[in-house]
């Protein structure tokens, strides 16, 4: 999955993620991940900082991510996180096509990634495939603002010629990821918006856990 790597933006998002920890994003992805359960799919799983907030009701975990650099950098807290004895399996595939069979897992996790997929609608079809009915999907994504705020009109601007998703790792920042999580079938009453992100562009935040 060579293609899908960009070490370059990979030193970039480790530290922007771990000064994220000490500051409120790392409450939140606990707060995400909180109704998590059972076996759990981390879609993207980036440089690892969601397994160092896995609740004792997860089981298992099994971390897709597609960047070898990504993968490496993760490499620390896959350890911790066996080390504690959670079982973690990483797998270099993409969510377009999750090496899982259908109703394999009990919560998926979808933090900061769907702004890069290829086609979110196909991840999310993927997603629907594997969890089990009674599943859960924990989200925590930076999304498109609400139409006239100034993050919108910041969002607008960044996002001419595909200057953003090319310095940032394939990001679109003006997805609509609550009504594509909808038209593919999940209950998104729940999630709330927030603004987190230190970087205003990308501060438009979905945060919740949905179902089926």
């Amino acid at each position: 999955m060579a293609a899908h790597d960009h070490p370059i933006f990979t030193l970039l998002y480790r530290g922007v993620s771990e000064l994220g920890e000490h500051a409120s994003l790392g409450a939140t992805r606990s707060e995400v991940l909180a109704q998590a359960h059972g076996r759990l799919l981390i879609v993207g799983s980036g440089p690892g900082h969601d397994l160092d907030h896995v609740p004792a009701a997860v089981t298992s975990v099994v971390a897709i991510e597609p960047s070898p650099s990504m993968r490496a950098a993760s490499l620390p807290r896959v350890h911790a996180a066996r080390s504690r004895g959670l079982e973690v399996e990483l797998v270099d595939a993409v969510g377009e096509q999750l090496p899982l069979p259908d109703d394999s897992v009990d919560s998926v996790l979808f933090a900061y990634v769907l702004c890069s997929v290829e086609s979110m609608e196909q991840v999310l079809a993927e997603t629907r495939r594997v969890l089990r009915p009674e599943g859960t999907v924990c989200v925590l994504e930076h999304v498109r603002a609400a139409p006239g705020t100034w993050t919108d009109r910041l969002q607008r601007v960044v996002s001419v010629g595909g200057v953003w998703p090319f310095l940032m790792g394939g990001c679109h920042c003006r997805r609509d990821t609550r009504g594509a999580l909808a038209a593919a079938g999940f209950h998104v009453e729940s999630l709330a918006e927030r603004t987190l992100a230190s970087v205003p562009v990308v501060g438009w935040t979905l945060v919740g856990a949905g179902r089926p």
